[in-house]
């Protein structure tokens, strides 16, 4: 994939707060640009209609197949349908996988990509995208592929599911707690932040996502664990789970639960609780925290070799440190 290793550290315009999917149409005319592609996540489509009527004549063209972990020939896909309807910008509407083709079609075509996130996942606020091959993973960073313009709105919360919220907000955590194990100062602040609001909403929104406090609360952490993630890069536990992902069409969130506890042991958990405490978290959020139960094919050592082969990951992924990860993960 093409791309680069500068990350884009400017934030990006925002709109935020309840009801403010109502300002994209002005954020869409602060950039400039007249026609928009919607990039659409699974389950969106209500909050796609939404859009669409906002936008009006900007909206030209919707793609609605975004799956999880981004197979090549449908980011693809995703690509020819901005060229085919003359799109000048890329609208991504949903979780991960919305944002992964959204990344996907600005860095293709140099599009400026417009966030509208509706889990949280916080990967809407990442420069880094990635694409699965018959290979595996392939990805890179790249300032092309960042978000110029944000809409926070936590009422796009209210009709997410319950295993949702749960999933991408467990990716969020791990996020945040990687920052914290990691050698890495950036996105130290961020880290330490977002968890603790993570810590104290997700569990309960989980119970009541009506409640507008926690669905401000978490939209919020969320943010933070995307923008420190952003600063620090990924760590071991994120590069593993994404490969193991991929490999077994396994949801990110689950196999963060079930690696994260590792990566808690070492960090520095800004007074919160450690890895004993992270596995009853994941576990209170009903998420699987056994990887040898939920993968149990799994070879540690092929995984961390082929990981080490990647070019996209030079410099950033230390074998001996997924492995570890890995074997604790298994025991």
């Amino acid at each position: 994939m093409p791309g680069d290793d500068d990350r884009c550290r400017s934030a990006p315009p925002l709109a935020s707060g309840p009801g403010s999917l109502g300002q994209l149409p002005d954020l869409v005319d602060r950039l400039g640009v007249r026609t928009s592609l919607l990039v659409v996540g699974p389950g969106m489509a209500p909050v796609a209609e939404r859009v669409r009527r906002l936008l009006g004549r900007r909206c030209v063209g919707t793609f609605s197949d975004a799956v999880a972990h981004v197979p090549a020939w449908e980011a693809n896909l995703a690509v020819a349908s901005a060229q085919e309807v003359h799109a000048d910008s890329v609208v991504g509407i949903g979780g991960g996988s919305a944002a992964g083709y959204a990344k996907i079609v600005a860095l293709a075509l140099r599009l400026p990509r417009i966030a509208v996130p509706a889990t949280l996942s916080g990967a809407e606020l990442t420069s880094r995208y990635l694409v699965t091959t018959a290979a595996g993973k392939e990805g890179g960073s790249s300032p092309t592929a960042a978000a110029r313009a944000v809409v926070r709105d936590p009422d796009l919360l209210a009709g997410v599911p319950a295993r949702v919220l749960a999933s991408s907000g467990m990716s969020a955590v791990g996020a945040c707690v990687e920052v914290l194990a990691g050698p890495s100062l950036a996105g130290r602040a961020e880290a330490a932040a977002g968890l603790r609001l993570l810590w104290e909403t997700l569990p309960r929104l989980v119970r009541d996502p009506a409640e507008l406090d926690l669905r401000v609360g978490a939209k919020e952490g969320a943010a933070l664990a995307g923008r420190a993630l952003e600063a620090a890069g990924p760590g071991p536990a994120q590069l593993v789970a994404e490969d193991l992902g991929a490999a077994h069409r396994l949801d990110h969130g689950a196999l963060m639960a079930c690696l994260v506890p590792q990566r808690g042991a070492e960090a520095d958990l800004a007074g919160l609780p450690g890895a004993a405490a992270l596995h009853d978290f994941a576990e209170a959020l009903g998420l699987p925290v056994d990887l040898g139960a939920l993968c149990p094919t799994v070879d540690a050592d092929a995984l961390v070799d082929r990981l080490a082969r990647r070019r996209d990951l030079a410099g950033q992924a230390d074998p001996e440190s997924m492995l570890m990860l890995l074997k604790e993960a298994l025991r």
